[in-house]
């Protein structure tokens, strides 16, 4: 799909994100950082004068971005599913998922449902991660309906009639991407997470031919999640990792990359968690670099 083409993009831009055009793609600022803006897998050739400029325009920290997918086992990755055949998965995962349908329902849902009934979800979710906290009531609301009008797709799983997870999917013509996923963790007991993901890749991938995906590699929230989708019928899409620094960023990685190791010791919180971040993340760049 060309960038133009995106609803997502439109979206943004309607959103007034700031967007850049480079290299054949959009880019947006993410905490810092200038990455390309389209929410399934982008594979980009970045020439280092485009670099420089985007850098110069956006002022952001480092552009990190993706290039040259391959069969070969890399260090960085994007997560999708463009194939599905339940009869592959393993017995004891089908018998998790049949547990699953038993005791949970699916339905798609609307932003404004959301925004008048998953506040509780959402906040219980955030019991369950470290270095996060959810947004307050008033925000959460706010953000969901911006998307009522947007390229989004909801999805809740329920307990009965308690809503015991949720996903946003960003969904174009021939992709979709789960941007969110909360579950609460009350209900996990009733393997919603199997039955929600489940009910997923079947309307999209078996019933649609569509690809779905769930974003690169993570590398600041442990939650395990990715190992998960591998076992529902997602693969690893290997790739290389590029990323262009500020020259005072470029730096700072240099003079800090060496203690990377004792910065593991401290409390991981606020700048430090940050910092081991970036630094992890410079690892991986050096370790797909090397052939």
């Amino acid at each position: 799909m060309r960038p133009e083409e995106s609803r997502y993009i439109t979206w943004l831009d309607e959103q007034g994100i700031r967007l850049f055009r480079a290299a054949g793609t959009y880019w947006r600022l993410y905490r810092g950082a200038l990455l390309p803006a389209l929410p399934s897998p982008c594979f980009v050739r970045l020439q280092p004068e485009e670099a420089r400029s985007l850098l110069k325009k956006s002022r952001a920290w480092f552009i990190r971005y993706e290039s040259e997918p391959c069969e070969r086992e890399t260090e960085w990755w994007h997560v999708l599913c463009d194939s599905y055949s339940p009869d592959k998965l393993s017995s004891k995962v089908r018998n998790i998922i049949k547990h699953g349908n038993r005791n949970c329902s699916i339905r798609p849902v609307d932003a404004e449902w959301l925004a008048a009934n998953g506040y509780e979800c959402y906040s219980a979710a955030y019991t369950r991660y470290t270095n996060a906290r959810p947004l307050k009531r008033e925000l959460f609301n706010a953000e969901l309906l911006k998307t009522a009008e947007g390229p989004f797709e909801y999805w809740g799983v329920f307990v009965k009639e308690s809503l015991a997870g949720y996903c946003q999917c960003i969904v174009e013509k021939n992709e979709a991407a789960t941007n969110i996923v909360k579950y609460h963790p009350a209900f996990l007991k009733y393997q919603a997470s199997y039955a929600l993901i489940t009910a997923i890749i079947t309307h999209y991938v078996l019933e649609k031919g569509m690809t779905v995906s769930n974003g690169t590699r993570s590398i600041v929230h442990d939650t395990k999640f990715q190992d998960f989708l591998l076992k529902l019928g997602f693969r690893r899409q290997f790739c290389r990792l590029n990323i262009v620094y500020q020259p005072w960023m470029e730096f700072a990685i240099k003079t800090l990359f060496p203690f990377r190791n004792q910065l593991l010791r401290l409390p991981a919180h606020g700048p430090v968690n940050n910092l081991r971040a970036i630094l992890y993340q410079e690892d991986l760049r050096r370790t797909c670099n090397v052939r």
